[in-house]
């Protein structure tokens, strides 16, 4: 094996491992610290756009009302870097490119319902099946994004 590959290989792989971790320690939490958590990214986002004078009870309300998208985005967002390094160590086997895809989005998918298990034994959560969906298609949005980047930097090679 090229010593580039066997490189690539570790790198995606340590990078998937730790976007794992990542992902486990998030489920981890209870159902209180992770609302709290996101709550609290959300004011601090909501700050940056409307000014610190805003007041509590807008802010509150701000919050409630997008908490829910901002959390599915969330799961979306951390499974998509999960797809690109998943992928990414993936495709440093010599395998079939569609088998390449099928192998991470299953990968992917197996994770996020595992994922989904394991919120079961953390006070306060609870799994659900449109997680699941939801983080499998960031798995796939993230291998897709991965085949986008392979792409245009093969074109750049080539023109080079």
């Amino acid at each position: 094996m090229q010593q580039n590959i066997k490189t690539r290989r570790i790198i995606f792989l340590v990078l998937m491992i730790i976007t794992a971790i990542t992902i486990f320690i998030f489920s981890s939490q209870d159902g209180e610290k992770s609302t709290s958590t996101s709550d609290n990214f959300i004011k601090q986002i909501v700050k940056i756009f409307k000014g610190n004078d805003i007041s509590e009870l807008e802010l509150e309300e701000i919050t409630d009302s997008i908490s829910f998208y901002i959390r599915k985005l969330a799961h979306f967002t951390i499974y998509t870097i999960f797809g690109i390094t998943t992928f990414g160590f993936i495709n440093t086997f010599e395998i079939d490119k569609k088998k390449k895809i099928i192998i991470a989005l299953l990968i992917g998918a197996i994770y996020a319902s595992t994922d989904e298990f394991h919120q079961l034994f953390s006070s306060g959560r609870s799994a659900s099946i449109v997680d699941v969906c939801i983080d499998t298609s960031g798995v796939l949005f993230g291998i897709l994004l991965a085949q986008l980047s392979i792409y245009i930097f093969s074109r750049i090679k080539v023109k080079n």
